[in-house]
């Protein structure tokens, strides 16, 4: 007489790694689902931000008038020659594009600035003098009905605000 086969209640061990190999899978595949903090505004303006703050820099160290200009995809860098703005991208950079961001307003001084460009028209928005000074300025981006805040109060710092 042969011995009975027992019968287990209960799973093997490479049962149980499967399942649990299918759980992490599943659950890794749901992070990835999550919403991230969308930081595509932060990251538009925290790189215009730097881009101001060297232009500053660089029109105290070259003694020369430097200006930006502001546009719907991104800015545009001046220095005034001769009493003409002009742009030389070779010696100031040329300026930036933002990734996501659009341009909603502009303000300088308090007064808001319009955001058309005349044929021919090559004035900055906000300049920065060798002595320092900076324009006071208020630039808003959005990116998906988020917006942001560039400020200069005029002492040649600025500030990133972002509403949600």
């Amino acid at each position: 007489m042969k011995p009975a086969l027992q019968k287990d209640d209960g799973f093997s061990l490479v049962e149980l790694m499967v399942v649990m190999a299918i759980m992490g899978l599943m659950a890794g595949a749901v992070v990835l689902m999550m919403p991230t903090s969308d930081t595509r505004l932060e990251r538009d303006m925290a790189r215009t931000k730097t881009y101001l703050t060297a232009l500053s820099r660089s029109a105290i160290s070259s003694g020369r008038a430097l200006g930006v200009r502001f546009e719907d995809g991104g800015f545009t860098s001046f220095v005034l020659e001769q009493g003409i703005w002009q742009s030389r991208p070779a010696m100031i950079g040329q300026g930036g594009t933002w990734d996501s961001a659009s341009l909603s307003s502009v303000e300088v001084d308090g007064q808001k600035v319009a955001l058309e460009r005349k044929q021919g028209d090559v004035r900055p928005h906000v300049w920065f003098l060798p002595t320092g000074e900076v324009a006071a300025f208020d630039v808003t981006l959005m990116v998906d009905g988020r917006q942001g805040h560039l400020k200069s109060a005029g002492n040649g710092s600025f500030e990133v605000s972002v509403n949600d």
